[in-house]
């Protein structure tokens, strides 16, 4: 074999070398970069998700609001819940006990 075919054999070892090095160098310079996009795509999973139940629950609100100003039987469930009552009406109230355990006894 001669020098010139040696040297060119070596020429292109180290040339493949070379660009294996710099795809190498180039795939570590991007991998945090691929991370952090990653993370953001996680992170935007869950914001679209709570939009979603954001969006829902201002649905449900806004079927409530229009339920009021054109239900009553609603109105008077609602206002039942929260402790009003009509005129005349009596209200009793229980209180619930906790179960105890064999000789001890609440304080």
């Amino acid at each position: 074999m001669s020098a010139q075919k040696y040297w060119n054999k070596v020429y292109r070892y180290v040339a493949l070398a070379v660009v294996l090095l710099a795809l190498i160098g180039v795939a570590f310079a991007f991998l945090p970069k691929i991370q952090q996009f990653q993370n953001y795509q996680e992170t935007k999973s869950d914001l679209d998700a709570d939009i979603s139940a954001e969006k829902e629950r201002i649905k449900e609100l806004r079927m409530n609001q229009e339920k009021f100003s054109t239900d009553r039987n609603f109105v008077q469930k609602i206002a039942h819940e929260i402790g009003f009552v009509h005129e005349g009406e009596t209200v009793y109230q229980f209180e619930e006990r906790q179960a105890t355990s064999v000789g001890v006894q609440p304080e």
